[in-house]
């Protein structure tokens, strides 16, 4: 899982703290920071604080270009009703992982690898030494179960480019999964075409409630998996799975890349192409039983094709 937050921090002349000024405030924390202990050692607590990169990074994303760095952070804390519990494992909880901070030259934002919640603001906020409400904000995407089965058509209808300048098009629906179903749908541009019908229309009559797509999204010659969730609208990344320019990079290298194209770029332009289609009226409250109707016919009209009805003279 991944989020994304957006830093409201001021300076004293009211104006929006650089990513430098910010990374220096990170990185700076024996300045700030007090020292907690172990209660059960009264040893301190592990707290450790790197960038990845020494100097900022430069990646130009639709025109614009971006500054970013990777943040690495674990630190200790103490389990609450275990401070007298003699093994470590059980007294103390190890919270880690990797931030890309990057910003734009106006604003700088971050990208965690947490999903979006108290978790994922309770990271930010110890690493930033920040307790105020509001300097920290998460930015989040409105995903809903309806952009899910409008994702779903623009593939079967073979309406496939999301965003023609860009090159960017569905290649494949990974997977579905619903409320009230067990079943995850498989769609391939290059299977075979009743199973993903049946497959598809027997999910969306038996579904409750969609929760969850993932989906393969080709950029030019980049492929990205992505994992949609209607809940909280949760995103998930899998960079494991890209193929592209990135993919023989260090993960250190790559991750960071990978993410800051998908949340800047790829995520936007799905999310914008769904809203255009809904302002223009394209896309309706009727759409969704349309296209169900739609599936019906095409199923009928595949297996009539396969088993032709014989007329028997009497």
């Amino acid at each position: 899982m991944f989020s994304k937050y957006i830093d409201n921090s001021i300076d004293e002349n009211d104006a929006f703290m650089s990513m430098d000024e910010i990374l220096t405030n990170i990185l700076n924390f024996e300045e700030w920071r007090m020292v907690e202990t172990d209660p059960f050692t009264q040893q301190p607590l592990k707290y450790e604080i790197t960038k990845v990169y020494d100097e900022n990074q430069e990646i130009e994303i639709k025109g614009t270009e971006f500054t970013f760095n990777y943040i690495k952070y674990s630190y200790d804390t103490v389990i609450s009703g275990q401070e007298t519990n003699p093994i470590s494992v059980e007294r103390l909880k190890t919270t880690s992982g990797a931030i890309v901070i990057y910003t734009d030259g106006i604003r700088t934002q971050y990208l965690v690898d947490r999903a979006r919640g108290a978790a994922a603001l309770r990271i930010l906020r110890v690493i930033n030494n920040s307790d105020k409400n509001k300097i920290i904000e998460a930015q989040s995407f409105n995903i809903t179960e309806d952009f899910f089965i409008w994702l779903i058509s623009r593939f079967m209808d073979g309406n496939r480019i999301i965003d023609e300048e860009n090159s960017l098009s569905i290649s494949r629906i990974i997977g579905f999964r619903g409320e009230g179903s067990q079943k995850q749908a498989v769609l391939s541009g290059s299977g075979n075409e009743v199973m993903n019908l049946l497959s598809s229309l027997s999910f969306l009559i038996e579904m409750e409630v969609m929760t969850e797509i993932e989906v393969r999204i080709l950029c030019g010659s980049e492929t990205f998996e992505i994992r949609l969730y209607s809940i909280n609208s949760q995103l998930d990344i899998l960079v494991e799975n890209f193929v592209g320019e990135y993919m023989m990079l260090p993960s250190e290298e790559k991750n960071p890349r990978i993410l800051l194209n998908a949340f800047i770029d790829i995520i936007p332009s799905i999310m914008n192409a769904y809203n255009e289609e809904v302002d223009n009226g394209n896309w309706t409250r009727n759409s969704k039983r349309e296209f169900t109707l739609g599936l019906v016919d095409s199923v009928k009209e595949k297996l009539d094709l396969l088993y032709p009805s014989q007329n028997i003279d009497s």
